[in-house]
């Protein structure tokens, strides 16, 4: 039973739990207005009954239970004046003591109820009708009145700690209106126990903070017994390995850098930045070397070790974590950092039809003066990660991802790190039971290569449908040309331009190539070194030494001797053949005819100076040499002087 606004009122659920009446009773009486309903009930809230609206068969019943209703209850004139404050809440949670914490939830609940207790005292003490609606004729008990009204609280609604005695309410609450809400927060807060401390200086500060950081990472009684020798001389006081505790984890973020290392520091204390992974494929590629937890056999000739591991370097695509490249050996090096980034292009080639470079590519120190020229080649942008700092390089966990997925389901597996705890490792004596079925280098490698094409199936066709709705201007291709310039294999050796081309010995199989740029035949005394795709000898690439000239060549196409051998597309390429030499051959006997032409009028302005020259001036049929200056008659015959065709095709 409670009063509501100033009404006595019965709840229903408390009528209805006592059996005055049943809850059908309880529904008609509301049906016909046989009862006045004051509150309706609802989640929180309980329907509330005027007392005096019931019938009087059931006001009995109740006054069985509850002998004088208006006696049972008793209004708490402080409860009726209480009010949310928001300057009081804001006060305690935005409060700060002098070591930059924030006071105890439990406390800041218990000094903002406080707060508005002291509030609603205020507000009866200041208002006449309040008072006398609260007291009655009973002026002189007016604190005793109200200290057991505040008293009278349900604690676990308003959790206050203000003093039962009504002198000391009283005290209390002139104190509060007189220097507001810091006189409700405990000294002991505010002071901090300093003067209880045992550390209180800044030399005793300074000494523990070397004690505690020292990076040989003393224990807290390995610290107090070194402090406390030199508190003896400097007249300190002697500390716990618990007041040891308490500054280390005040101290932690001081300390940590020279007790675990600057690397450390910046991996688990520094603030950290948040990334997106690409929306597209090409935006990201990062790279790495990895050891791989899988073993195999290797014979030296004495003896069979069978705990060898080879490496695998890894072009992973940050959109889908997608291994766009890769490439295994015994060892990382930059020759397989290579490979593997020739795999990365070779494999955008299968996927989207063209070779393309990335936007952004990303790689650890390894190597970085020698391979730096071809990042930046491989990306518009060439970005290396900080030195020892694994967290940015999203690669690691992918290692560990891959090893779990793949690598943990096979009897070779070797574990999951020298760091990681030993109940995970696999049991040596599973081991050593299986290891003379280790596969040799080759049989990892081709394990190894199962399990990235697995990856890579898994996500391809959704990494190609992102390629395509990539925009294009986000796109850079590489040129087959620049992936030979990166990436082409070489012999070794320089050789020069003959009339069968440019003649190569690869894996002992002579390979002949030839340019049908006719430029190139003007470097007859260059000598080229030719590069070439190991897996496409169908083309290469023809640089100088200084790599100032560049021709993209063709492998030579070989006719059949015996015209009855002729296949299919024989014809095309040697008339392909038989246009270039004609047209190459029309241009330098336009270029002679140039020559010649200026030549002739040089000499014609410098007769007595060039009077040798003239004698060589050979005339034609018709005894003239004159006449064949004019550049319009010298051409046509200067092409049929130069160079006579009419026999090529004898031979076809």
């Amino acid at each position: 039973m409670q009063y509501h606004n100033n009404i006595l009122a019965v709840e229903a659920s408390w009528l209805i739990g006592h059996g005055i009446m049943t809850r059908y009773n309880y529904d008609r009486l509301c049906a016909r207005k046989d009862i006045r309903v004051l509150r309706r009930g609802c989640r929180g809230c309980e329907a509330l009954v005027d007392f005096e609206s019931m019938p009087e068969r059931f006001r009995r019943k109740v006054e069985e239970i509850v002998k004088d209703p208006y006696k049972a209850v008793k209004v708490n004139v402080v409860e009726n004046a209480i009010e949310h404050s928001a300057a009081a809440s804001d006060y305690f949670d935005s409060y700060k003591l002098p070591n930059g914490r924030h006071l105890p939830a439990e406390k800041r609940r218990e000094y903002y109820t406080n707060a508005i207790v002291l509030d609603a005292i205020h507000k009866i003490t200041t208002s006449r009708a309040a008072k006398r609606k609260a007291l009655g004729s009973k002026r002189a008990r007016f604190w005793d009145e109200l200290s057991e009204a505040v008293q009278d609280l349900d604690h676990t609604k308003y959790p206050h700690s203000l003093p039962a005695n009504a002198r000391s309410l009283e005290r209390k609450y002139k104190a509060y209106k007189n220097n507001g809400f810091d006189t409700l927060i405990h000294r002991t807060y505010i002071t901090q126990n300093k003067n209880a401390a045992k550390v209180l200086d800044d030399n005793q500060v300074s000494a523990m903070a070397v004690l505690i950081s020292d990076p040989r990472n003393l224990d807290n009684e390995q610290v107090a017994r070194i402090y406390n020798s030199i508190a003896v001389q400097m007249g300190w006081k002697d500390i716990t390995a618990s007041t040891v505790a308490v500054w280390r984890d005040k101290l932690d973020d001081v300390i940590y850098a020279r007790r675990h290392g600057a690397v450390a520091y910046r991996n688990d204390k520094a603030m950290q930045v948040k990334r997106s992974a690409p929306s597209y494929p090409l935006y990201y590629w990062t790279l790495d070397g990895w050891d791989v937890e899988l073993m195999y056999q290797k014979q030296d000739g004495v003896r069979t070790t069978y705990h060898n591991r080879p490496t695998v370097v890894v072009v992973l695509d940050a959109c889908l974590k997608y291994p766009v490249g890769y490439a295994i050996g015994t060892h990382e090096t930059p020759d397989l950092i290579k490979e593997a980034l020739r795999n990365a292009a070779k494999h955008t080639e299968e996927l989207f039809g063209s070779m393309y470079r990335v936007a952004q590519l990303q790689s650890d120190h390894y190597g970085k003066g020698k391979m730096t020229p071809l990042y930046e080649s491989m990306a518009d942008k060439y970005t290396p990660a900080a030195v020892k700092n694994a967290k940015a390089k999203i690669i690691e966990p992918w290692f560990r991802y891959f090893n779990k997925k793949y690598c943990q389901l096979q009897t070779n597996w070797s574990g999951f790190g020298v760091t990681s705890r030993k109940e995970l490792q696999p049991n040596s004596d599973f081991i050593n039971k299986y290891k003379k079925d280790f596969p040799d280098f080759e049989g990892v490698s081709q394990q190894i290569i199962t399990y990235i094409e697995a990856e890579r199936a898994e996500k391809k066709a959704q990494y190609i449908e992102l390629f395509n709705a990539m925009p294009a201007d986000n796109r850079f291709p590489l040129p087959y040309e620049q992936y030979l310039m990166l990436f082409g294999a070489t012999t070794g050796r320089r050789n020069v331009l003959q009339g069968t081309g440019l003649n190569i010995t690869i894996g002992g199989v002579k390979h002949s190539f030839d340019c049908f740029d006719p430029n190139f035949r003007n470097h007859a005394s260059v000598r080229w070194e030719v590069r070439y795709d190991p897996d496409d000898l169908s083309r290469a690439l023809a640089v100088n030494e200084d790599e100032t000239l560049r021709f993209n060549l063709e492998a030579k196409y070989v006719q059949p001797m015996a015209l009855i051998e002729r296949k299919e597309g024989d014809h095309e390429h040697l008339h392909r053949v038989l246009e270039f030499n004609k047209a190459h051959e029309k241009l330098i006997a336009e270029e002679i005819s140039g020559h010649m032409a200026r030549t002739l009028d040089f000499v014609e302005g410098h007769n007595t100076e060039l009077e040798t020259l003239q004698k060589l001036m050979i005339c034609d049929s018709n005894g003239q040499h004159k006449d064949r200056r004019n550049s319009e008659r010298l051409k046509p015959a200067m092409d049929d002087d130069v160079f006579d065709t009419s026999d090529l095709l004898d031979d076809y």
